[in-house]
């Protein structure tokens, strides 16, 4: 905690204010620290608080720092704002990355970590353990399983760096070289690369506005040996649908009947409050199952968990441990002290309800464009009218200042793709910025539409 050495300079806010001005200018206080509360700075330094708040209007006025009602005051910028600044101008307006927004859970974050500092020892999180993970966060994804109706034992879970090891790990275990896996023919990008990694057969099967397409997965499956069925039945990454329960089971059974392993993605699932039982707990012999916390709490919590038959788990280990070598301990302490406390339970409740109004105002705002929405989601899949292209369409966009997702980025095999954008509606902290974004889309479409008539 950042303690000035005052001098008997008078004024004394104008000592503490010119510590304060050093302590930046020597990198004795960095971008994004956190500095005391005004009551807690007041008590050290023996001075009122009005003292205090004059030197904090005073440095903020100056732009020495940012302050928020019930955030704090932090030197030059909010720490949320440094990885921008390092990126893409803060004018872009980027909903092209799925992630979930964070801003409101400062405190809850601050709790935890303060409460891991308190420990009388820390190292133990930072020693190499064994691969499926210490059991305290093996028993917490256990928990966070049961949320979604699996009932997992936490032997059979493993902790693992993000959904994507977990997929990883599981293609390196269920599939050969040269070996076919069958999967929506839109998914999210890192499919696409893990499949060329492995050298894989990946083949794309068709969907309609139910997923994944029976007839279609079945026509796939000809003349080849199939591996694996990777799926994603809740909330699919891009198009947002989800399977009925009927779909499910028509998957499962032909799965069984192809002797193939169904990989079950469901790092959306937890965020979409869906009641519909997962595959997994349809058939746990047959099916792997993935989630995660990054889709449904934070996108840097990078936790995966991994279950599966206990007769595959011995594999599955040590795909991870060839990934990995060692279980992320800091990480999973994270996650399990807010999955324990009931805090990331909370989150979910939230997220719902922050997803529900985001695509609301995405609702209001594209209201004469085709948009798929079945349950509360951070992205949406929108359809273009004639004549854009996505690839056109998207290009526009970004000159208007704003990122999105064109269709192709999400292709996994040479098949034709819609012409169609996902557009990410959480990666914006704020509402304001998001609207900005939507009404570019908007004013995008519209002019097109304008020029297509021959209005001028």
């Amino acid at each position: 905690m950042w303690k000035p050495k005052i001098s008997k300079q008078r004024p004394l806010y104008r000592s503490i204010l010119s510590t304060l001005r050093d302590d930046v200018a020597n990198g004795r206080l960095t971008s994004g620290e956190r500095l005391p509360t005004h009551r807690d700075l007041a008590r050290q330094l023996g001075v009122t608080i009005g003292t205090i708040t004059k030197v904090f209007t005073e440095a903020e006025r100056d732009g020495l720092v940012v302050s928020r009602v019930g955030r704090g005051t932090y030197v030059l910028e909010f720490p949320e704002n440094i990885a921008a600044s390092d990126s893409d101008p803060l004018e872009v307006i980027d909903l092209s990355v799925n992630t979930v927004t964070i801003e409101p859970f400062n405190t809850a974050l601050n709790r935890v970590f303060g409460a891991l500092s308190r420990r009388k020892s820390l190292h133990s999180l930072l020693e190499y353990h064994p691969v499926p993970g210490l059991h305290r966060h093996r028993l917490a994804g256990a928990q966070w399983m049961q949320l979604r109706g699996i009932t997992a034992n936490p032997e059979n879970v493993i902790v693992c760096n993000g959904a994507q090891e977990a997929l990883m790990a599981t293609l390196a275990t269920v599939t050969s070289p040269g070996g076919t896996i069958l999967t929506e023919s839109l998914n999210y990008a890192g499919v696409r690369r893990l499949a060329d990694l492995f050298r894989l057969d990946i083949r794309g099967v068709p969907c309609d506005q139910h997923g994944m397409r029976p007839d279609a997965v079945k026509h796939a499956a000809k003349g080849a040996k199939v591996s694996a069925i990777l799926c994603s039945p809740t909330l699919h990454n891009p198009t947002n649908t989800t399977m009925p329960l009927a779909r499910r089971k028509e998957i499962l059974r032909i799965a069984t009947k192809l002797d193939a392993v169904i990989i079950e993605n469901d790092s959306y699932g937890h965020i979409s409050g869906s009641t519909l039982p997962t595959i997994s707990a349809l058939d746990s012999e047959r099916c792997i199952y993935i989630c995660s916390t990054t889709k449904s709490i934070a996108p840097g919590l990078r936790i995966g968990f991994l279950s599966g038959p206990s007769s595959i788990m011995p594999s599955l280990s040590n795909g991870v441990h060839g990934t990995s070598w060692t279980s992320p301990s800091l990480m999973g302490e994270v996650a399990t002290m807010l999955i324990e406390s009931g805090m990331a339970q909370n989150f979910l409740v939230w997220h719902r309800k922050e997803a529900a109004e985001r695509t609301k105002l995405a609702r209001e705002i594209l209201k004469d464009v085709d948009i798929s929405l079945d349950a509360p989601t951070y992205h949406i899949w929108m359809n273009l009218p004639a004549p854009w292209r996505a690839g056109e369409f998207v290009a526009e966009v970004r000159s208007r200042g704003t990122l999105i997702s064109p269709a192709d980025h999400f292709a996994v095999d040479r098949s034709a793709t819609p012409h169609a954008i996902r557009i990410s509606l959480g990666c914006v902290a704020s509402r304001s910025r998001l609207v900005e974004g939507l009404k570019t889309i908007a004013s995008t479409l519209d002019a097109r539409f304008t020029q297509a008539r021959g209005v001028v």
